[in-house]
């Protein structure tokens, strides 16, 4: 938008990015379908592993789903300010945009900060029982000759 010289050209840049969050927008909804479905038949039969989990994941579902929707509005918020124009209400006032923008994206940073995934990230001491004869059965055992950065499997003596 910026090296447009012309209005056809101006006009040009905001359908190429009107189009590109549309786009964003129904993959975002998808994939907020597919973890909606995954929650549901997990809920509905959750496996042996979910089960087992000391980890309430279903918490961070939750964060997930207040993340994507905060997500969500903020780019609904994105298209209707494009499509209204460069000289538009919401792209020529600075509020909508602390509105709409950085308190959205403060909120998702301020949830996922409360609920980081890292918390239900396996560690090391998953990965050595799940090598030992967990789920995997692979007969491989794990040795950690490096330190925690570098592990390695070797055959089980």
């Amino acid at each position: 938008m910026v090296k447009a010289n012309s209005e056809s050209q101006l006009k040009t840049a905001e359908n190429l990015i009107t189009g590109g969050l549309g786009i964003q927008i129904l993959f975002f909804v998808l994939f907020m379908i597919v973890t909606v479905i995954f929650h549901a038949r997990m809920r509905k039969a959750p496996s042996l592993r979910a089960q087992s989990l000391s980890v309430p994941w279903q918490q961070y579902i939750f964060v997930l789903y207040a993340a994507s929707l905060l997500i969500l509005i903020r780019s609904v918020f994105r298209i209707i300010e494009y499509i209204g124009g460069s000289d538009g209400v919401l792209l020529s006032t600075e509020s909508y945009l602390f509105i709409f923008d950085a308190a959205l994206m403060f909120l998702v940073m301020a949830l996922f900060n409360w609920k980081h995934p890292s918390q239900i990230i396996a560690g090391r001491k998953d990965l050595e029982r799940e090598a030992s004869g967990g789920s995997a059965g692979s007969g491989y055992a794990m040795n950690d000759r490096a330190g925690a950065e570098n592990i390695t499997f070797e055959p089980k003596r």
